[in-house]
């Protein structure tokens, strides 16, 4: 094979891969947009029944996973934040201090540890739930009965799991902070304790927003790349685990282009 022949080659392949994950993006995005579309426009905002479904993903995605999210902030707390104050203690000022578990424990260490929970735990059990709906000829009979899946099963899924993912990272970060702060008080200077106030007062309105938008960003899309791929199963149960995989794989790279394309935002 010549050189030319290689480069159309590689070309060729570049192109029809660039060409599929634009298709898919577009994919996705219609998804989720016409699920929220039929939500809000059959729910009231006022109507507690509304939410039934949005409540009972809330309870899955966040509140049955805080011990995995409180053991995992305790661990973070000890490893990142005690180790972080401790090396900037002799190496910078308290505002750098604080700068820096803002900026590494709050806005990178606490959402993507969350995020990776999330995805492993509701995002695959998004992916095997809708999934087997779909093989088993649920998802057609809810249909036949005049029932809008968009609104009934992929929208409450979508939005239980961005707000889980908003509420498990503001838990998660402060047990990481608090955790650090009190052994670095504890050990190594009493005067550490006052960490605790200066972080607090050190949230500005832009920083609050960054990191809110941010949580909603990656539950957002977790929770519709994993309600994409389980009603993408189609005739065999074999197409569980390959789904399943797609879904995590898919999560994960969107999570790391997110969270790099918001950093360069944020600090470039």
């Amino acid at each position: 094979m010549s050189v030319v022949q290689i480069a159309n080659t590689l070309t060729g392949w570049s192109g029809r891969k660039l060409i599929r994950n634009v298709l898919y993006l577009i994919n996705l995005m219609t998804f989720s947009s016409l699920a929220l579309r039929d939500w809000f426009s059959k729910n009231q905002v006022f109507n507690s029944r509304s939410y039934s479904s949005t409540v009972a993903q809330i309870i899955f995605t966040g509140v049955d996973a805080l011990p995995t999210i409180s053991f995992l902030g305790l661990i973070t707390g000890f490893i990142f934040t005690f180790r972080l104050i401790s090396i900037s203690d002799s190496l910078g000022t308290t505002n750098d201090i604080i700068h820096l578990l803002i900026t590494i424990i709050c806005l990178s260490v606490g959402p993507f540890l969350a995020a990776v929970i999330i995805i492993s735990r509701t995002g695959s059990a998004i992916v095997v739930d809708l999934g087997n709906m779909k093989l088993n000829g649920e998802i057609e009979a809810l249909e036949n009965l005049g029932i809008n899946i968009n609104d009934y099963l992929i929208a409450p899924r979508i939005l239980g799991t961005a707000i889980s993912q908003l509420a498990i990272t503001v838990y998660f970060t402060l047990i990481a902070l608090l955790t650090g702060i009190l052994i670095s008080a504890l050990f190594v200077n009493p005067s550490h304790f006052a960490y605790i106030l200066k972080i607090s007062n050190s949230f500005t309105p832009y920083f609050v927003s960054i990191f809110v938008v941010k949580n909603l960003i990656f539950g957002f899309v977790i929770a519709t790349i994993a309600s994409f791929n389980g009603l993408s199963v189609s005739s065999s149960a074999t197409e569980l685990p390959q789904r399943t995989t797609a879904s995590i794989v898919q999560s994960l790279s969107f999570v790391f282009i997110i969270d790099s394309l918001l950093t360069f935002a944020i600090f470039v």
